[in-house]
């Protein structure tokens, strides 16, 4: 297939760039900077600026499928007026731009989204099948106002899945910025810990992309968790084990929220998830459904 990638060079869109070269399919790839881009993934890339620019047409030459991943990340630093603004207009102005040209012969249209939608209090268990009653975060009204763009798409009688990821494991990401302390023995919970992290390794969410690009089943809005949910302070000891190292240094709310403002409702917040409709709409099966396995496939014993 013809498939073209937005968000190629980051944490998922780097693996499953990976996974999709080995499947012989033919990538493009759309990034504020091609050629750096192009050298890195070994496709050919497209210079493309969302907030000033048109799409590229050369970009969307033959394309059959486009896997939007684009958005800044919602993890750096705080949620300034400013930045809120950046992270919501990377998301919703890119892939309004994308659908406006997308070819007659597209056949589906991949975009991302996240567990934000959902409230993020309490344990009572979210799946699809919830809607938005009203928007009090600003996390709900990005991923609301995300897939909304998205759906437009099926105007044209393309296919539209919306992936809602939750943490995911891997070589980037949020373990990425949790390493160090754990690696110094300070890690451990945040907050009281009994909140719900949704967690997903990174070769099951690569999985999930790609059948949802190339399975015709796949449509709508999907939860991307593993089927085993946790609380943080059972991640923090998880990981903490896979590490070798102490996790018993609990990070207190009111510090992160000093620190990080309104974003520190990403490690704050309660996400209790299902991934129902992979399950029992598509019988995906996931090579990870255990933290613990997951954890110990990324950081081996063989590892410092």
């Amino acid at each position: 297939m013809n498939i073209l990638m937005t968000g190629a060079t980051g944490f998922i869109g780097r693996h499953l760039m990976q996974r999709l070269q080995l499947e012989n399919h033919t990538i493009k790839a759309l990034s504020r900077n091609g050629k750096r881009a192009s050298q890195l993934l070994g496709v050919p890339a497209f210079d493309w600026d969302y907030a000033t620019q048109d799409v590229p047409a050369e970009a969307m030459h033959d394309c059959q499928i486009i896997i939007n991943l684009m958005g800044e990340n919602l993890g750096d630093g705080r949620w300034t007026e400013a930045r809120k603004h950046e992270i919501y207009a990377s998301r919703i102005l890119s892939t309004r731009k994308l659908i406006a040209v997308a070819p007659k012969n597209l056949q589906a249209f991949v975009c991302g989204s996240a567990i934000g939608i959902y409230p993020g209090v309490g344990d009572e268990l979210y799946d699809e099948s919830y809607t938005v009653p009203e928007r009090l975060s600003f996390m709900q009204t990005l991923c609301h106002d995300w897939e909304q763009e998205a759906v437009r798409i099926e105007h044209s009688n393309v296919r539209r899945v919306s992936i809602r990821t939750g943490v995911v494991l891997g070589e980037g990401g949020m373990l990425k910025k949790l390493l160090p302390i754990f690696k110094l023995g300070l890690g451990g919970s945040v907050g009281d810990g009994r909140q719900w992290l949704p967690w997903i390794h990174i070769d099951d969410i690569v999985s999930v992309f790609c059948k949802a690009a190339l399975d015709v089943r796949y449509q709508g809005p999907i939860n991307a968790v593993s089927p085993s949910p946790v609380r943080y302070r059972e991640f923090a000891t998880a990981l903490g084990k896979a590490l070798r190292r102490p996790s018993y240094f609990p990070t207190p709310a009111f510090i992160l929220k000093l620190v990080l403002g309104e974003a520190a409702a990403l490690a704050l917040n309660s996400y209790h998830i299902t991934p129902r409709r992979l399950l029992e709409d598509y019988n995906f099966r996931f090579k990870f459904n255990n933290l613990t396995a997951a954890l110990n496939d990324l950081f081996p014993a063989t590892k410092s």
